[in-house]
Formats: C-alpha cells, structure tokens, sequence
C-alpha cells in the first residue's frame, strides 16, 4: 500500500491562478475558435501540475514525481537502503509577481519538510511538506521506524 502526499504546486500561486483562468477562458472560447484548444491546454499544464511524494512502506520504496495535468506522474521508484537517513529543512520560498502597476507581490511559504538523503548526504528528496518543527520531529521518528533506517 503506498500513500501520496501532495508537495506544492509546481508553478506556485500566482501561476497556478493564471493557468486555472486560461483554462475556464479556453473553456468559454472553444465554441468560437479552435485556438481556444492551445488555451485549455496550456492552462491545464499550468494550473492542475504539481510536485508529489509516493511512499510504499512496505516495499520500502519511494518516487517523487511532478504530476503534468493533475494526472500523469513522472518519475521513478528508489529502493530505500539501510545507509539513508531521514532529516529535517525548513523551507522557505518566496513567490513574487508584478501588477500593472510595476508593483512587487511576494507572497512568502514557509514550511517544514521531511527529506531523504541518500549514504553520502548529498542527494534528497523531499518526502512530505509539514507545518510545525514539532510535528516534524514526530513524523520523523515514526517515519525512521517504520523505514528501519537512521536519522540525519
């Protein structure tokens, strides 16, 4: 049994908000003009694509994946070996926009998200996107039993 956990969405708000409008115009349009196709199209990928997490614990395996159109997962399946560890980053983004006006909209995300290092701690994939440091100690604790393997 695997489970998903849903990380963000891959274009942030501002463009998941102007593909979600493409697509209800593209939508509207496509009575008039068969133009509108490459509207709902584009504003499919915009607005529905986002970055997720599946996680098989009992085949201890994981793929991290964007999902094109909300519906087509990418990526591949990593075993998960005894040598990685479980961490901890705090994550913190920053998505700006510009209004007609020349005017700078940030809208700031921070969050907590547990992340797999591989043996050697370089490479890492994010596994689930949690709000609290506190909450993200427990998942970690639990996430580390039920994986076998270490903290970082």
């Amino acid at each position: 049994m695997s489970i998903h956990y849903k990380l963000g969405k891959t274009f942030g708000p501002v463009g998941s908000v102007v593909g979600i409008v493409l697509f209800l115009s593209g939508l509207i349009l496509v009575w008039f003009s068969l133009s509108a196709l490459i509207k709902i199209f584009l504003g499919s990928f915009l607005g529905f694509t986002f970055s997720s997490t599946e996680i098989d614990f009992e085949q201890k395996k994981v793929r991290h994946s964007d999902v094109l159109f909300g519906m087509f997962k990418t990526g591949k399946w990593i075993d998960i070996k005894p040598e990685m560890k479980i961490g901890i980053l705090k994550s913190r983004k920053t998505w700006r926009t510009f209004s007609a006006g020349n005017r700078e909209h940030k809208t700031p995300v921070e969050d907590h998200r547990l992340v797999l290092f591989t043996g050697a701690g370089n490479n890492r994939i994010p596994l689930k996107k949690i709000g609290s440091t506190e909450e993200a100690r427990i998942e970690q604790d639990e996430w580390c039993r039920r994986l076998n393997i270490k903290k970082l």
